[in-house]
């Protein structure tokens, strides 16, 4: 072809003519084949995001409740499934709030890393706290087995089947999620984070007190959280903790305390110059709105959780596998809630109650009770010593148990802590409140309930 091409400028003219068509064809046809292949393609991607936006948008794949929640297939033999739990465990998540146990969820963690050998992970904080997907009202979890994570003020707002898919699509089937849930009386959460932030020089790292405006703060936050904090406890089978206008009356509470102090610019001035029933009560504000508020999340995630369990719960029936699900072992989410207020009381029968619950159904810990009463009492005398040294970021509301020396060991003399009289005035006046008695006493009822186990299932 190329010999006859160049035989004359007629032929190659011609030539040149053929290869131009030729030229045009196979782009023609190379762009069609193209089209095919990106219209099959949008098309699955249209499906997909649609499945993402509805649901989870950082994943590809979805799960329904039944696959995350049901028990292990027959198919596998005892063999298999003790092969596959050995080399994978729990997925371990710890959960507090602001003053309510920050220091002590480290602690626990440190316990964990010691005594469970499978564990080769842990974080804090490993995703953000206070904040959630604007599509499905959750934080993307992305958790994984044998690992810790501490996480502070997590925003469970989504729907509990999206809970359960963010909890448990990584974590194996063999083993789930331990879920330890620590919360507080508000009262008592309410005075202890007054007393700190009031505190006189302030704790290191907590100097956004002195240049926060909490109304203003709290006028943007509550744009964003009190229609997902009352969808929750309206929703079937909460607590109807509050009413939509007390969102109102918080707000205006704190701009009337706020703005009586012009002279006293900053949080942190206001909480040092005004009477202390007042400082309180600003404080308080912040906690229920600013940045969302802990306490009311704290209130939320106790339901949310429930609702988890009656889901799980629910599924069993479903499958005929309720036997399962009362073997608390065998469930998928085991959730431990306690209370922040008894580990400060009894330090070490609170850290007897973790060891157990993290030994439960669990074969890479195996603890005696001689090992559990010796890990308790090392926890106990190390909150104690802090407690004594004056920790600036331990602000106990009790006093400490009086000790007794005895042929030169240290023997309880007294193991009830009495509440100062500075802090009882302050709980009562919280309690004589006409808008704090209702909403954080209907919030200490759901506190009270859930650490009994009352109406788990209702």
């Amino acid at each position: 072809f190329f010999f006859l091409c160049t035989m004359s400028r007629k032929t190659a003219r011609v030539c040149l003519l053929l290869a131009a068509i030729a030229l045009a064809f196979l782009s023609i046809l190379r762009y069609t084949n193209e089209q095919q292949h990106s219209l099959h393609y949008s098309h699955n991607d249209s499906s997909n995001l649609n499945s993402l936006k509805s649901r989870r948008l950082s994943s590809s794949k979805t799960y329904q409740p039944q696959q995350l929640i049901q028990s292990p297939s027959n198919e596998h033999t005892d063999e298999e499934d003790t092969a596959s739990s050995s080399e994978e465990g729990y997925t371990y998540l710890i959960i507090h709030y602001h003053k309510s146990g920050h220091i002590l969820t480290q602690n626990l963690r440190d316990i964990l890393l010691q005594i469970d050998p499978s564990i080769q992970r842990n974080y804090i904080d490993r995703f953000p706290k206070r904040q959630h997907d604007p599509t499905t009202k959750c934080p993307h979890l992305t958790l994984h087995p044998n690992t810790v994570y501490v996480q502070s003020s997590p925003d469970f707002f989504c729907n509990v089947d999206i809970l359960a898919e963010e909890l448990l699509t990584r974590p194996t089937k063999q083993r789930g999620v331990k879920l330890i849930h620590l919360i507080r009386d508000p009262f008592t959460m309410a005075i202890s984070n007054y007393n700190y932030h009031s505190q006189d020089p302030l704790p290191e790292g907590e100097n956004w007190v002195k240049r926060t405006n909490p109304c203003a703060v709290e006028d943007k936050s509550t744009l964003i959280y009190a229609d997902l904090f009352m969808k929750t406890f309206t929703s079937p089978g909460a607590y109807r903790l509050m009413e939509y206008d007390d969102f109102k009356i918080i707000q205006t509470m704190c701009h009337r305390l706020y703005d009586q102090q012009q002279s006293s610019p900053g949080f942190y001035q206001h909480l040092l110059n005004l009477p202390p029933t007042d400082g309180l009560i600003l404080a308080t504000t912040y906690l229920m709105l600013g940045h969302g508020g802990d306490i009311l999340r704290m209130a939320n995630n106790i339901i949310k959780l429930r609702q988890l369990q009656t889901l799980e719960r629910q599924i069993h029936l479903q499958q005929h596998t309720l036997p399962t699900f009362n073997n608390e072992s065998k469930r998928k989410v085991q959730v431990l809630t306690m209370s922040m207020d008894n580990f400060i009381r009894r330090p070490k029968e609170s850290t007897i109650q973790f060891l157990e619950f993290i030994s439960l159904g669990n074969n890479d810990v195996l603890l005696s009770v001689e090992e559990k009463e010796e890990i308790a009492t090392r926890y106990e005398e190390m909150y104690y010593g802090k407690v004594t040294a004056g920790d600036e970021h331990i602000t106990s509301l009790l006093s400490k148990p009086k000790k007794m020396v005895s042929d030169g060991n240290i023997m309880e003399e007294e193991t009830m802590v009495v509440m100062s009289d500075k802090v009882a005035v302050l709980e009562q006046s919280l309690r004589e409140n006409v808008l704090w008695g209702r909403v954080l006493g209907n919030i200490a009822n759901l506190v009270e309930e859930s650490l009994k186990g009352v109406h788990n299932w209702y």
